[in-house]
C-alpha cells in the first residue's frame, strides 16, 4: 500500500484511506495521509491533517520535556543530597545523618528455617508454581484477554500472591507473639516521609548510574519486566489505572513488608546491619525473575533497606518504593502517548 503511493505512477485503491488510518500510528500515518490527500487532490482534508499533526506535535514537545526535563531536576537535587549527607557522615562522625541507627540489629527469635519457609512458600512456590497452576487449571489465559482483563487479571494475580504471602508470613510467625519491640513498625510519627522522600532523590542519580553500567553489561539481552511493555503499548484509561495501582500501591505494600518488613530484619541475626542489606537486596532483585534487571534492582533494594534500617518505619521505604514506580509508570503513559 506505501510503495503504491510513492510509485510512479501511482496507484490509490479505494480502501487505501481506512487501511492507512488502522494499520498506521504517528509520524508514518500523517506521512502517508499527506500523500494521498495531495495525490487525491483533496486540499480541504490535507489542511485538517496538518492542523491536527500540529496540534499533537506541541502536546507531544511538552510531554517530551516532561519526561526529559523532570528527572533532570530530580537527579541534581539527589546528587545534591547525596554529596550533603555523605561529606556530613565524614565530618559529624556517628551523629550524621548516614549513622542514624546504622548498627542498631532487631531482636530475632526465629532461625533461618523460618525465613526461608516465608520465602519459598510464601513467595516463590504461591507466585510462581500455585498461582499458575490453579488459574490454569480455572481455565484462564491472561493471553486471551483484552486489555481491561489484562489488567484485572494482573491486579488480581499480585493481590492473590500477596494475600497468601502474608497469610504465611502470618502463620510461620504466630508461635513468636508478641513480636519483640521494632518488627513491622508503622511509625506515623518523625521522619519517615523525609527518609523516603530523600531516599527517592537519592536513588534517582544511582540508579541512572547503575542504568548505564547495566546497558553496557547486557546490550539489551537478559529479559525484561513483561508489564512495562504492556503499560507503554496500553492506551485504555481503565486499564492504565489498574496497572498503576497495582504497580505503586500493592507491589510497594507487599514487597516492603517481606522484603525489608521481615528478611533483612531476620538477617540481622546472622550478620551485620550492612550485610542484611545486601542480602535481602540480592534476593529482592532475584524474586523478580529478570537476568537484566539484577543489579539494578539491587541497588533499588539497597537503598530501600538502608533507608529502612535508618528510619525504623516502613513507612518510608513503602513511600521511596511507590514513588520510584509511580514514577516509572507516568514516564512510561506519556512516552507511549508522545509515539
Amino acid at each position: 500500500m506505501l510503495a503504491a503511493l510513492w510509485q510512479q505512477p501511482p496507484a490509490i485503491k479505494p480502501t487505501a484511506e481506512p487501511l492507512l488510518q488502522e494499520n498506521l500510528d504517528g509520524w508514518f500515518r500523517y506521512r502517508a495521509l499527506s500523500r494521498l490527500y495531495t495525490l487525491e487532490e483533496r486540499p480541504a482534508d490535507l489542511n485538517q491533517l496538518q492542523s491536527i499533526e500540529q496540534v499533537v506535535a506541541q502536546k507531544t514537545i511538552v510531554k517530551l520535556a516532561l519526561i526529559g526535563t523532570v528527572p533532570i531536576i530530580g537527579c541534581l537535587l539527589g546528587t545534591a543530597l547525596l554529596l550533603f549527607v555523605v561529606i556530613q557522615r565524614f565530618i559529624s562522625g556517628k551523629s550524621a545523618i548516614l549513622a542514624h541507627s546504622s548498627g542498631l540489629t532487631w531482636e530475632t527469635p526465629w532461625t533461618a528455617e523460618t525465613i526461608w519457609q516465608v520465602l519459598i512458600v510464601g513467595f516463590f512456590f504461591t507466585g510462581q508454581i500455585l498461582l499458575p497452576l490453579l488459574l490454569g487449571g480455572l481455565g484462564i489465559n491472561a493471553l486471551a484477554l483484552g486489555s481491561r482483563g489484562r489488567a484485572l487479571y494482573a491486579m488480581s494475580y499480585y493481590l492473590l500472591m500477596a494475600a497468601v504471602g502474608i497469610g504465611v508470613l502470618y502463620a510461620s510467625l504466630r508461635t513468636y507473639r508478641p513480636l519483640p519491640d521494632g518488627w513491622f513498625r508503622f511509625r506515623w510519627d518523625g521522619n519517615w516521609w523525609k527518609w523516603g522522600l530523600g531516599g527517592y532523590l537519592v536513588a534517582l542519580p544511582l540508579m541512572i548510574g547503575v542504568a548505564v553500567v547495566n546497558q553496557r553489561l547486557w546490550q539489551g539481552q537478559g529479559g525484561s519486566n513483561p508489564l512495562l511493555q504492556t503499560v507503554l503499548e496500553e492506551s485504555d484509561k481503565v486499564s492504565l489505572l489498574l496497572f498503576f495501582l497495582t504497580a505503586s500501591v500493592a507491589a510497594p505494600l507487599f514487597e516492603e513488608v517481606l522484603f525489608r518488613g521481615f528478611l533483612l530484619p531476620s538477617l540481622t541475626r546472622y550478620m551485620p546491619v550492612w550485610g542484611a542489606i545486601a542480602l535481602s537486596s540480592f534476593i529482592f532483585a532475584a524474586a523478580h525473575l529478570s537476568l537484566s534487571e539484577v543489579l539494578p534492582l539491587m541497588m533499588l533494594g539497597a537503598i530501600l533497606g538502608f533507608v529502612y534500617t535508618r528510619s525504623r518505619s516502613l513507612l518510608a521505604p513503602m513511600l521511596l518504593h511507590s514513588l520510584w514506580n509511580g514514577a516509572t509508570m507516568i514516564g512510561l503513559l506519556l512516552l507511549g502517548s508522545a509515539r
